[in-house]
């Protein structure tokens, strides 16, 4: 089985597409979280993914769009892109991030936004450390794909030990499953990257190779730029997007 990863889209249509444009060759579409948020097209990405039947769960931007996060927990900027997102969005589109579930299992990988231990919270996994407790959830499956940082990287651990490897991936590259491990895998953003790669980052599992290959992919990220500037969205958040930052 071949899965396609794309996360963190965050309305950001030019870059969905080249996403889905370079994983046309596999069976099953997955995105851990926030669809919407920061950016200006946030009808068409929620249409794409109900079109392409996307595997998707919710992020945080997404709860705080259909009100069942606090608008208190973003920055400014986050916060008018939600507002701005609300007053955009479709009853059909609002109606469908409110069906997202928080997590997603398979017999093949478990899928979460933040942390697996307290979906509901998303914690950021940002270190070893913060990785641990999402190790604790998942014995019974050796991958978890997460999102939510923006930054392409994965965490492994072997199994009975408490202490687990984290390796940047901003570049992209191939990640070898070993037998015996672990591994909690961001693939990056798709169209919000901070990992000072301005290039959507997009994932693929191959159960039968035992791989998750990173690639990032160039977009035409001015035509994004243009539009959020046409919307009246904070400048930071289209400014950001030339540095990946």
């Amino acid at each position: 089985m071949r899965y396609g990863i794309i996360s963190d889209i965050h309305s950001n249509l030019e870059a969905l597409n080249a996403a889905l444009e370079s994983i046309q060759d596999v069976d099953v579409l997955l995105c851990p979280g926030d669809v919407v948020g920061y950016g200006p097209n946030p009808n068409e990405c929620c249409e794409l993914l109900r079109e392409k039947q996307v595997v998707t769960i919710l992020g945080n931007h997404d709860a705080a769009v259909i009100g069942s996060m606090p608008l208190d927990w973003f920055n400014p900027y986050a916060r008018a892109a939600v507002e701005w997102t609300r007053d955009q969005l479709s009853p059909e589109n609002h109606a469908y991030l409110e069906g997202l579930p928080l997590t997603h299992r398979s017999e093949h990988f478990i899928m979460v936004h933040g942390s697996l231990s307290s979906p509901e919270l998303f914690d950021y996994i940002t270190t070893p450390w913060d990785a641990r407790p999402t190790f604790v959830e998942m014995p019974a499956c050796a991958v978890c794909f997460i999102g939510h940082t923006h930054i392409a990287e994965f965490y492994s651990r072997k199994s009975g030990e408490t202490w687990a490897d984290q390796i940047g991936m901003a570049a992209g590259g191939t990640i070898d499953l070993k037998p015996g491990f672990l591994y909690i895998v961001n693939c990056g953003s798709v169209g919000q990257p901070r990992d000072f790669n301005p290039n959507a980052g997009v994932g693929v599992y191959d159960t039968e190779a035992a791989m998750v290959e990173i690639r990032r992919l160039e977009y035409p990220v001015s035509v994004t730029q243009e539009k959020m500037q046409d919307a009246g969205l904070p400048e930071p958040l289209w400014e950001r997007l030339e540095y990946g930052a």
